[in-house]
């Protein structure tokens, strides 16, 4: 191979490897996606931003541009738009904080996702085994509560509250100030009565022992008969009646001569 044809060979590689210097208007060309978060967009500016080359871009330049990218109804654009950053400085520490508060809301909107789902969950559980969830907190006095327990409800809920069967209520519909705020129910998560009074759980309860469930803390010396089934009547013992003897049959004529 020839001074030239190696020559040649040389600037062919050396210009392919070159890298194209970019121009401001890269900049002007990125959009932050609709499911982007501003940090995401944020990180893909710089980047761009950091491969121009120097005095290319002005920083007045580059905040135009970067508030270009965000759509319209951005409240990081408008705020842009109405106190505009005088230095890149500025720019970079209003994205920061905006970023923050935009992360603490994802946090806080899937935690609540997943809270609901839970909750889905349950209730389809206990519907799949054929209980209810008092959705309307309200008691049900057509229903009898007939079970005695060995032990307090509180006690009951704190052993059983992580049971599959076992199923969580709302919190109470109305007005909280309407209530007593310095009584709680545990089992409602909210404030309103003590849970000794609560009559949802402890017909959650009965529900739960019609389902066969909670043998272990029925007190069977004292239990109740289910509604509609009369108890049975007492086995008293009556006192012995007096029994008398009667004999039955006719006189013979011999007997009656006798008995002159």
């Amino acid at each position: 191979m020839t001074e030239k044809q190696l020559s040649e060979e040389f600037l062919a590689r050396f210009v392919s490897n070159t890298k194209i210097p970019k121009e401001s208007d890269t900049l002007f060309g990125l959009r932050k996606e609709q499911e982007e978060t501003l940090h995401s967009y944020a990180r893909r500016y710089w980047e761009e931003y950091n491969d121009l080359e120097e005095n290319v871009c002005s920083e007045q330049m580059a905040i135009m541009s970067f508030k270009y990218g965000l759509c319209p109804e951005s409240k990081l654009r408008q705020s842009l738009t109405k106190r505009p950053p005088t230095a890149l400085k500025d720019l970079r520490a209003r994205i920061k904080q905006d970023a923050r508060l935009e992360d603490d809301q994802i946090l806080i909107e899937e935690a609540s996702t997943e809270q609901t789902a839970r909750h889905k969950k349950r209730t389809d559980r206990g519907k799949h085994q054929g209980l209810t969830v008092n959705e309307v907190d309200k008691s049900k006095s057509h229903e009898a509560i007939v079970t005695v327990f060995k032990e307090p409800i509180y006690r009951i809920l704190e052993k059983i509250k992580r049971e599959p069967f076992f199923i969580w209520s709302p919190k109470m519909l109305g007005d909280p100030a309407r209530r007593n705020q310095k009584l709680r129910c545990t089992y409602h998560q909210d404030r309103g009565h003590m849970i000794q009074n609560c009559r949802p759980l402890k017909q959650h309860l009965e529900d739960l022992v019609v389902a066969r469930h909670l043998r272990d803390y029925i007190d069977q010396d004292k239990a109740v008969t289910e509604p509609g089934n009369p108890p049975p009547e007492p086995n008293i013992e009556h006192p012995p009646r007096p029994i008398i003897n009667v004999i039955h049959g006719t006189a013979t004529q011999e007997r009656k001569e006798a008995l002159k």
